[in-house]
């Protein structure tokens, strides 16, 4: 499945360009049709660029639904701040992803454990036996019947995009005038701290500046923030992640991948924190949902809004051979081992199980895409025919006097910045993730303590961006929400894994490693003694106590940690410079690059114009909207042809899928029992018109990647009949090459209609939706 984006090992790692028309299965001698298939993660603002194609591809709405964020349709389509998902009705109800509510899930699981186990000691006390209880929502789903729509925890946030701006003079204006890289980025950085200030003018805006075509284009982009976001409805993890890592990024697929949630405001409507007299939010717009004959079938078009993560095409050749010989192998070993850390830590009891379980599916799921994204372009020749594009590239610039004269020079120049700035590389990646907050929540917080009051003492215009006034409510959001995914034990693991990593690397080991592990320990690393090092720290800490983490945000400077004794606070002064220095290296990297990247994309996208070719920006977590066709593919194995049908149903779940005692192939009854309902009385509404079966999960030539989880899909008429998940395992290369064999896999939203209506009995969520219930009466 196609992980949340928030969780950003990529990004982590290494980290993009999309261009939809270096589509490899084209001849490159011969200029190419936008269609079929070159993808493209579109910004609205394109849209209109391509109409004649969509009119083509069966488009009935006004194209200009998809040209404009405030549109009926895209307004209605939400960020969750790494997934997707879209407003279902006038009452906040939003649909995306199960596995994109996992965290909020383990959140509200953690939070009645805490309760229960308080509960039980006070009835200790009084001499009462315990109360028994197996909490999981995570396993078991959540239904809002049995206890309400419950708070999804203090860093959960709905952002709705309502303002595009090009600000790209603003930003650029005069920065080749800088001669030291690292004055120019931070100059740029200066800019966009100026900007951000004007535009969020009041506190429920959130702003950003994005970076397009690697610094070309610079847009200023206002989004609404919403912070009290509950849970709905929640199916149990054997239907939303049915098959597992063992069927991720394959298909067939039979999974039920959604959930429902609903976003609340203050009384008045404004954005308020979670708060017992909020109401639900009233958006401006919502999809509608397909219903009768609005369902699809194959060749129809179908279009996704979403907010994908980030992806690597546009790259040059040296690029793409860096990727390929150096990034990619390292991010397969880098994740193997680090899976193997928090696999062992789940085996140990229910309460490791339950913490790891997030990062675990994160780290699976990077670690399978680049392990067969890896395998696929090396057998797809990606390498070479990079490397022949831009032969082509070169021979058509330089055809031109004026032409090779401004832009033959720029491909050695970004080789030689990309090579110059390598050295000490993997030192600077495992220091990374010895702080990293998502695999290392403690670590992470005291480094955040640490920077906060550091930057303290400058004006806030002068702080560093992540720690700037504007950040607070999310800093403090995360220190109090890490509780939830954090176990000591865990802590002294990630980070004895995390140091040894780091010593066995060649380079120059950051300073802070001798005073904290010592000369002899570091020059002989020893896992044993390194982990009883962090056990002793983690002992002494004072950190796990979310309370002293929030007063030590609040009150202390710079020169109160610097008193403090405790250990890990320690640890972290020593540390900051290192993470400071790595910042300023990528930074000086990025201030290079900023004066000859954009000429490169100038060049890349006169080339391709010559040859009908469109060029879509890079991924970068924005408002996209992508298009295609549904449909199965044709793939040559060996010696056998594999057809691979468009769509899946429900009867192959129960009859082929389902294996009961196997972990993740084993279905709830009640969705048997409704299957054998189904045999008799057929699926209603809810069948598709040709056989009556229920459709589950398709195809469909879509361009997505990390991020578009949850993104709604929609038909010719704007009418939601999907959520995008996943892609099968031709997608895994997709985020450096689209080709024709890429597909994106969606959930069918019949499927989960049918779910709420004969399983769960949820008609007043139907009503809600504009869906009229025909299967039940109300079961609860």
């Amino acid at each position: 499945m196609m992980a949340p984006s928030t969780f950003s090992l990529r990004a982590t790692l290494f980290a993009g360009f999309l261009a939809p028309a270096l589509a490899l299965a084209q001849d490159d001698a011969q200029p190419v049709d936008l269609f079929p298939p070159t993808g493209g993660m579109w910004l609205p603002s394109q849209i209109p660029e391509l109409e004649a194609q969509l009119r083509d591809l069966g488009l009935e709405i006004d194209p200009q639904e998809l040209a404009d964020p405030t549109s009926n349709t895209l307004n209605a389509i939400v960020s969750l701040d790494g997934c997707s998902g879209s407003f279902v009705s006038d009452n906040g109800l939003i649909i995306t992803n199960h596995h994109c509510v996992e965290s909020y899930l383990s959140f509200m699981t953690e939070q009645d454990k805490a309760a229960l186990k308080e509960q039980n000691e006070a009835r200790d006390k009084e001499g009462l036996p315990p109360i028994e209880a197996d909490v999981d929502y995570m396993r078991d789903g959540y239904d809002y019947r049995k206890g309400g729509e419950r708070f999804t925890g203090p860093e959960s946030r709905v952002f709705i995009t309502f303002e595009q701006t090009d600000i790209t003079k603003r930003m650029k204006e005069g920065l080749e005038l800088i001669v030291d890289p690292l004055e120019r980025y931070n100059e740029l950085e200066k800019r966009e701290k100026a900007v951000l200030k004007e535009a969020e003018s009041d506190p429920s805006i959130r702003a950003e500046v994005r970076s397009f075509f690697r610094g070309e284009t610079f847009i200023l982009i206002r989004k609404r923030k919403l912070k009290d976001l509950r849970m709905v409805y929640a199916p149990p993890k054997a239907v939303g992640y049915f098959g597992g890592d063992e069927r991720n990024w394959e298909f067939p697929r039979h999974v039920g991948d959604f959930a429902f949630l609903r976003v609340y405001t203050g009384p008045d409507g404004e954005s308020a924190d979670h708060a017992n007299e909020n109401v639900p939010y009233k958006p401006k717009h919502t999809i509608p949902i397909a219903q009768g004959d609005g369902g699809l079938e194959p060749d129809d078009l179908v279009l996704v809004a979403g907010y994908p993560g980030r992806t690597n095409r546009a790259t040059t050749f040296a690029e793409a051979q860096d990727t390929v010989g150096r990034t990619m192998p390292f991010n397969v070993a880098y994740l193997g081992d680090l899976r193997d850390v928090f696999r062992e830590l789940e085996s140990r009891n229910q309460e490791l199980a339950t913490k790891t379980q997030p990062p675990l599916f994160g780290i699976e799921n990077y670690l399978k895409n680049n392990r067969e994204a890896l395998q696929i372009l090396e057998g797809i020749g990606y390498l070479k025919r990079k490397e022949q594009l831009e032969k082509d590239l070169l021979a058509w610039t330089k055809a031109d006097p004026a032409r090779a004269a401004k832009y033959a020079p720029i491909l050695d120049a970004m080789d030689e910045i990309q090579k110059r700035y390598e050295k000490n590389w993997k030192k600077r990646v495992f220091t990374r993730g010895l702080f990293h907050g998502y695999f290392n929540g403690i670590f992470n917080a005291a480094m955040t303590l640490t920077r906060v009051a550091k930057e303290k003492d400058k004006p806030d215009a002068d702080r560093l961006p992540a720690f700037q006034e504007r950040e607070y409510e999310n800093i403090g959001d995360t220190l109090r929400q890490m509780q939830g995914l954090y176990a000591r034990d865990i802590a002294v693991e990630v980070s004895t894994h995390f140091l040894m990593r780091l010593l066995e690397t060649e380079g120059d080991n950051p300073p802070f490693i001798v005073s904290l592990l010592g000369e002899d320990l570091a020059a002989a690393p020893d896992a044993g003694k390194i982990k009883a090092k962090m056990q002793a720290i983690l002992d002494a800490t004072t950190l796990e106590d979310p309370e002293t983490r929030l007063s030590l945000f609040k009150d202390a400077s710079y020169d109160d940690l610097k008193a403090n004794k405790d250990p890990l606070i320690q640890l972290a002064l020593a540390a900051e410079p290192a993470i400071l220095k790595n910042e300023e290296h990528s930074k000086a990297q990025s201030g290079e690059m900023l004066l000859v990247a954009p000429l490169y994309i100038e060049v890349l996208r006169d080339f391709l114009k010559s040859r009908r070719q469109v060029m879509a920006p890079d991924a970068n977590s924005t408002l996209r909207v992508t298009f295609g066709k549904v449909g199965g593919y044709v793939k040559q194995e060996g010696d056998r042809i594999k057809r691979v049908p468009a769509f899946t149903n429900m009867r192959q779940l129960v009859e082929d899928e389902h294996q009961p005692g196997k972990k993740d192939f084993e279905l709830p009854p009640r969705w048997l029992s409704a299957y054998e309902r189904a045999k008799t009385k057929g699926f209603g509404p809810y069948g598709e018109r040709f056989f009556g079966g229920l459709p589950l999960n398709y195809l469909a030539n879509l361009d997505t990647t990390g991020g578009n989880s949850g993104s709604a899909a929609l038909n010719a008429r704007g009418e939601l009949v999907g959520l995008l998940f996943d892609g099968n395992t031709d997608s895994l290369y997709g985020d450096y090459v689209f080709d024709a064999n890429v597909r994106s896999i969606l959930l069918d939203t019949r499927y989960a209609l049918w779910v709420l209506d004969e399983i769960e009995g949820l008609t007043d969520l139907l009503n809600e939706m504009g869906v009229m219930p025909a299967l039940s009466k109300g079961k609860k």
